[in-house]
């Protein structure tokens, strides 16, 4: 009996690990730290866009004495993700209204969220420091992916992107519940 429960409880732990970054030596950084202002008001100054970033996505809060984002984030349809950015900017009783005296909050292009990527890392694919504990879900869950609000022409689908990665997909928008990070152009 104890080796059933043993063996059982091994499982059950493997099976929900979390996947933490991995980086190439050999592959140059394309977003370092250098390239990023880190704020400890939850956002992050992109110095080569100009965009101020939500170091974590929506759901989750910064730590600012661990640096880090703790909490779950959440996953919203594209409709619900728009809808969430437009009361986070014109309701005052949104806990996130004026987040880091930032007006108004917006989902990225596509261009935008890709300019993101970190190609000598996955699991994230993203800068470690600047969005640090953010996107770190298991394997297959859906908020690891970011909605975009970049339509895909030729099937009305909308564009997102996957954190582990940085691969691009385009999808319907009441089809998958993906993780929102928001941006603003300043």
């Amino acid at each position: 009996m104890k080796k059933f429960t043993l063996g059982l409880a091994l499982t059950l732990v493997s099976s929900v690990s979390i996947a933490a970054q991995e980086c190439s030596i050999d592959i140059a950084k394309t977003a370092p730290n250098i390239r990023y202002v880190f704020n400890d008001n939850g956002t992050v100054k992109d110095k080569v866009t100009g965009l101020t970033w939500m170091r974590c996505p929506l759901g989750q809060t910064w730590n600012s004495a661990q640096s880090t984002c703790t909490g779950e984030a959440d996953g919203m349809f594209w409709q619900s993700a728009l809808s969430a950015a437009q009361d986070i900017n014109t309701s005052a009783t949104n806990p996130l209204h004026q987040f880091a005296g930032v007006a108004k909050w917006r989902l990225p292009n596509i261009k935008e969220v890709y300019s993101l990527s970190e190609f000598a890392c996955y699991t994230p694919a993203l800068n470690s420091k600047a969005f640090s504990g953010a996107f770190l879900q298991p394997s297959g869950d859906l908020r690891t992916f970011v909605w975009s609000n970049t339509h895909d022409a030729a099937t009305m689908n909308v564009y997102a992107m996957d954190t582990r990665n940085s691969e691009i997909y385009s999808y319907a928008p009441s089809g998958h519940k993906f993780g929102v990070l928001l941006v603003a152009d300043q």
